[in-house]
């Protein structure tokens, strides 16, 4: 075996499609979802690699890895296109040789992607009840919940640096949703608009975070177009509309004060600590 193929495992990866119906489209649909996962878990292990060097105060390399994560969902996005010609009469016989040979399916089983939102900060705990039964990626999925999301480590370390953030925020419970807190909103305008140089490093980082967060809310979208598309109003197997329950999480905003700046009230309030 060459080298390409070796290091690749061509061999085993072009085993990995397995069609369940004889629709032409069936292989488009299955190849697509594939590059989505690997998506999810490119951007997930982007993340992590962030929350590392954010933890060891290593802006340089932080805001490096959080740019990679928000040039991985320009990728992931564009994995959409090549479904753009699927509409409901396409993927309904698809769906339904899906269900016959394995059984109920939805794109919200992903443990991955759910890893992902995790990750972001974006926290509601019934995101992992659906992956029960696979223990090993449940588990998984409870240990990423319980652990400090990537803006977690942002926010602890604006603190660390000498910005001004309260110890409720510092101190609240990981598993739990950060809510927006206005002392957060003004330490992000310290960073983007106090003038300080000292404080560049933090702004690259938020900038890398806003290019994510606005990343993740394309792919949102896009998802929503496509289930419109090729699946409209039908219920979903957990009993509400697949469409409806999407239209709702299109609203969910990760890093929410970076999207409150006032450049009219900044002021660095607290000398910066190198």
């Amino acid at each position: 075996m060459t080298a390409y193929n070796s290091y690749l495992r061509t061999d085993v990866l072009h085993t990995l499609q397995e069609p369940v119906t004889d629709e032409e489209g069936e292989r488009s649909f299955l190849a697509v979802c594939q590059v989505q996962e690997l998506y999810f878990c490119l951007i997930g292990t982007e993340l992590r690699f962030a929350a590392q060097h954010l933890r060891k105060g290593e802006t340089p390399a932080a805001a490096a890895a959080l740019r990679r994560a928000a040039d991985h969902f320009l990728g992931l996005n564009a994995s959409w296109k090549s479904l753009e010609w699927m509409t409901v009469g396409d993927f309904l016989p698809i769906k339904n040789g899906l269900g016959a040979a394995h059984g109920k399916s939805s794109s919200l089983q992903s443990w991955k992607y759910r890893d992902l939102v995790f990750l972001l900060g974006i926290r509601p705990h019934e995101l992992a009840d659906p992956v029960a039964s696979m223990p090993d990626q449940h588990s998984a999925l409870l240990a990423t919940l319980g652990e400090p999301s990537v803006y977690d480590d942002v926010v602890a370390l604006l603190a660390r640096r000498g910005l001004s953030i309260p110890d409720a925020v510092l101190r609240r419970d990981p598993s739990t949703q950060h809510e927006p807190h206005p002392d957060v909103a003004r330490a992000w305008t310290t960073v983007f608009y106090g003038g300080d140089p000292a404080l560049a490093d933090l702004r690259f980082c938020g900038e890398a975070l806003m290019r994510i967060a606005e990343g993740y809310a394309e792919y949102k979208h896009l998802h929503l177009v496509a289930t419109r598309r090729t699946f409209g109003h039908r219920p979903g197997y957990y009993g509400t509309s697949g469409l409806g329950w999407l239209a709702e999480t299109v609203a969910e905003v990760p890093f929410p004060e970076l999207w409150s700046l006032d450049p009219e009230t900044a002021r660095v309030e607290n000398p910066c600590r190198t």
